[in-house]
Parts: structure tokens; C-alpha cells; sequence
């Protein structure tokens, strides 16, 4: 485990909300058509694994989930994931949700359920919305060594905003980790 102690500090009034990527050196966290996927290693998918097991709950976007959910689920299944949530004393079945209405309200309903800690996959049309609602608490990235270029085709971290400078989000680096070419940062997201 890259995180075998993980700690996360939860407000008082809502979850903590933490999401996971991806990305080039270029900063391209996706590509709309064939063959670019994965980004990143091995390694990476098992930080992906690592940190969904230490959720009480994992949330897609519609495109995401729509492009992403039979895969997704059948991962929430594999006795290994399920076992990796029993030793983190975890139930381990880990609810996979939808992210369909508005995010405060969504927040106010995981409060009510008792989710403490949710992490958000995205995609990068929802990570600028919790971003904007300042309900981002911290960014696990990993940064890939390979570079894709540009087009109408590629995607990064956040799509659809672009914050004005008063309002651009400042983060502060928890912790950087190195495995062979990639670096897997973590980031506290200044509210």
C-alpha cells in the first residue's frame, strides 16, 4: 500500500470529499477516442483500488458512470477489494453512486447515511463542481510520464469552468511519493 496509514480529517457539517486522477505531463486526464487509455501504471490502478477501499462511498459523473459503471461495479466485487475493506475495518460492499443532483444537497443526504469520507472520480466536468461549491477537501494525482498533445478530443482535471483569479483554487501539497517514472501527489484543496 503507497498510503498504509491514511488519515483524513472530516468536517463537522458534511463528508470529506477527496478524488483521485490521473494525468500527462501535459495535464490530460483523458481522451475521447481509442487507445489512450491507461494513463497511468499499474501501480496507479492500485492507488485507485487503495483509496476507494478507504471510502464510504464512491462517486461517478453521468458520463463517467455511463462509460465506466459495469467495469466499476464489477471491481466493487473482487473478493480482493471487498478484503482490502474488511482489514481497513470497512463494510465490504462500498456504494457506488450517480452523482445526480445538486452537490450540497448530495452532501446534506451522505451526512444523513453517515458516509464520512467520499471519494469522487469524477469526471472533470463534476470535479469543477465540487470545486466551485468548495466541497473539494483533498487531490490524490498521479502524473504519468507521457505527453499527448491537444485537441477538442483531450480532457484535464477540471472542464467546463474557468474560475476567476480571485476565486482559483490553491492547494497545498501533503505528501509526494515516487514509483519508477510517476509521482503520486497529494494535495490539501485551501477552502
Amino acid at each position: 500500500m503507497l498510503y498504509p496509514n491514511l488519515k483524513f480529517r472530516t468536517p463537522k457539517n458534511r463528508p470529506f470529499f477527496y478524488t483521485n486522477f490521473v494525468a500527462t505531463l501535459d495535464g490530460k486526464v483523458a481522451v475521447k477516442q481509442p487507445g489512450y487509455w491507461p494513463i497511468g501504471s499499474k501501480t496507479d490502478y492500485k492507488i485507485m483500488i487503495e483509496l476507494r477501499a478507504h471510502a464510504d462511498a464512491l462517486i461517478h459523473g453521468k458520463n463517467l458512470y455511463k462509460e465506466f459503471g459495469s467495469i466499476t461495479k464489477e471491481s466493487l466485487h473482487k473478493p480482493a477489494f471487498r478484503s482490502l475493506r474488511q482489514k481497513l475495518v470497512k463494510n465490504p460492499e462500498l456504494p457506488y453512486i450517480q452523482a445526480t443532483h445538486s452537490l450540497k444537497k448530495m452532501a446534506q443526504d451522505f451526512q444523513k447515511l453517515g458516509y464520512k469520507k467520499v471519494l469522487i472520480e469524477g469526471g472533470p466536468t463534476l470535479i469543477g463542481s465540487f470545486l466551485k461549491e468548495k466541497l473539494l477537501d483533498e487531490l490524490f494525482i498521479t502524473i504519468a510520464p507521457k505527453i499527448y498533445g491537444t485537441s477538442d478530443k483531450t480532457l484535464t482535471l477540471v472542464e467546463g469552468i474557468l474560475f476567476k483569479p480571485n476565486q482559483i483554487r490553491k492547494l497545498k501539497l501533503i505528501s509526494v511519493k515516487k514509483n519508477w517514472n510517476e509521482l503520486f501527489l497529494r494535495y490539501k484543496v485551501n477552502l
